[in-house]
């Protein structure tokens, strides 16, 4: 039964995505499967995101917009291919051991190879990595936050961003209100376990999951650690960060901004972490300034094009103001400039 619901869940582009070779790299998994990932920084950024894309995508299909989004957001991107998708299911060695099968168990190995990578061989510290699970992107995130929360507790991830998730898998075509043992993913079950801030962001008008498992999620959450979630009025699950653009980077930019504030130096981690406790994610949130934000109505977001430069879209730009100087020097003066890619007629 789990293998037919893998089957159905995992569904790969038919042909991968051209991808130059220049831009990735290959990342080797505790389950012995070869699959790509790319590593987009911007120079001194204080917050690397671990991005873990939706069904129907591979690396080669969001290269560009993830690039624009870590422009956009000024922080550093690792993203990967789950065992099965892109580039991967031509690589020799996984055709020849047979290591081209997506699954559950699979995907929890893939997200720990790019884990592994980001802190054992670039050193990055978990409370600079952010993760951030698109659809079916969400179950091995929450997997690993849970994880690290078991092992490590506060100290084990920067945050989280869960974009479109669901409940679990079954639940999403057939909900009985519990799990059962041919379940995949069981997110809302992680939840109790994890330890770091979250921030759900959720189309209330999903036909692919349903905006309730969303809210689940976040109303499963410990308190503590419930970021203000964003609940995109109107919108479906592919179109929030196109038709909305303005408003979703203005809300990660927030979470950012409320991760800088409540994230002190190394050598203070124990007040770091009283505070954390204590403060409700909410007032926190309220208490912010706004951020003025200028965009073309037109300004559009996308996964599958978007400029190979910032400089292509310079007509249509934004200022975020008042920005934390800790993010980076480019912005130390409180005013970074960024651009959007106009609407594609």
């Amino acid at each position: 039964m789990g293998k037919i619901i893998s089957t159905l869940l995992f569904q790969p582009p038919e042909n991968p995505t051209t991808l130059a070779s220049s831009k990735y790299f290959w990342l080797k998994t505790s389950r012995g499967s070869q699959i790509p990932a790319f590593h987009i920084k911007q120079s001194h950024a204080r917050f690397t995101i671990l991005y873990s894309h939706g069904n129907a995508e591979d690396l080669g299909m969001i290269y560009n917009y993830v690039s624009e989004l870590s422009r956009l957001l000024y922080v550093n991107i690792l993203a990967y291919d789950y065992t099965g998708y892109g580039l991967g299911t031509r690589n020799p060695e996984n055709i020849q051991y047979e290591k081209v099968e997506s699954s559950e168990e699979n995907c929890y190995a893939d997200i720990e190879a790019a884990y592994d990578y980001l802190t054992n061989v670039k050193h990055i510290d978990p409370l600079q990595i952010i993760l951030y699970g698109r659809s079916v992107g969400s179950g091995p995130s929450c997997y690993l936050a849970q994880k690290l929360g078991n092992e490590m507790g506060e100290l084990g991830l920067g945050g989280m961003i869960l974009h479109s998730p669901f409940v679990s898998v079954c639940r999403v075509v057939v909900d009985l209100g519990l799990e059962n043992k041919f379940d995949l993913f069981p997110n809302v079950s992680r939840t109790k376990d994890i330890t770091c801030p979250t921030f759900i962001i959720h189309g209330t008008k999903d036909g692919v999951v349903p905006f309730y498992h969303g809210r689940m999620i976040y109303e499963n959450l410990p308190e503590e650690i419930r970021y203000k979630p964003f609940w995109a009025e109107s919108m479906g699950h592919n179109n929030i960060e196109s038709e909305m653009c303005s408003l979703f980077i203005k809300k990660l930019q927030r979470f950012f901004l409320y991760l800088i504030k409540t994230q002190v130096p190394m050598n203070s981690q124990d007040e770091q972490l009283s505070k954390r406790r204590k403060r409700q994610v909410e007032i926190m949130v309220n208490n912010f300034p706004e951020l003025e934000v200028e965009v073309s109505p037109k300004a559009k977001l996308n996964r599958t094009e978007s400029p190979k430069s910032v400089a292509e879209a310079n007509d249509h730009k934004f200022v975020f103001d008042s920005i934390s100087p800790h993010m980076s020097p480019a912005i130390e003066f409180g005013e970074i400039e960024c651009s959007v890619m106009p609407e594609l007629e």
